[in-house]
């Protein structure tokens, strides 16, 4: 967001805040037109995309364990909510759609380094909300002409990431997936 700020785009941001902070925002809050809202309110997703370009999707609960422990609520904000977005962003004739998607796609697979050859290979209800947004994209371009890219990121830590929010590829007792 920041580079695209630097570069003199205008950029609209959505979020629902339940993995961040509103003070992690706060040097760029006066210079984007920032909306606290909930991928999983189509209506409100499909007002954030009126007039909008490009969509930027990295809304996700990014956790494995949490996934484990509730994978309906996982399911519900990582893969109907990037439906939803899709459907918002093909109403309002976005150009393009670019999708956070994860690594955790690749699972367990001993190969190194993983590369996008590899058969998809989920462990988690994670890795499936995850890889279910990617079959969505592929979709919706076939479908609906929509341009769609999925960009499938590995775990790092993040400066305004919260930690306890972290990825993670264990269960929630700690034991390896």
């Amino acid at each position: 967001m920041r580079a695209l700020l630097d570069r003199g785009d205008e950029v609209r941001g959505i979020d629902n805040l339940s993995t961040g902070r509103r003070e992690n925002l706060s040097e760029v809050l006066k210079r984007i037109d920032f909306r606290q809202v909930d991928i999983l309110d189509l209506d409100a997703t499909r007002q954030a995309c009126e007039g909008v370009d490009y969509v930027l999707h990295q809304a996700a609960i990014p956790s494995v364990p949490k996934s484990v422990l509730d994978p309906l609520g996982s399911n519900r904000a990582n893969a109907d909510g990037t439906l939803n977005v899709l459907v918002a962003a093909r109403d309002a004739k976005v150009k393009r759609a670019v999708y956070a998607a994860s690594s955790s796609a690749y699972g367990d697979t001993p190969t190194l380094p993983k590369h996008e050859a590899m058969n998809p290979n989920p462990i988690s209800p994670y890795a499936v909300a995850k890889l279910t947004g990617e079959y969505y994209m592929i979709s919706f371009y076939r479908c609906y002409g929509l341009e769609t890219v999925s960009l499938r990121c590995w775990p790092a830590r993040l400066r305004r990431r919260n930690a306890r929010d972290a990825c993670s590829t264990s269960r929630p007792d700690g034991a390896p997936l």
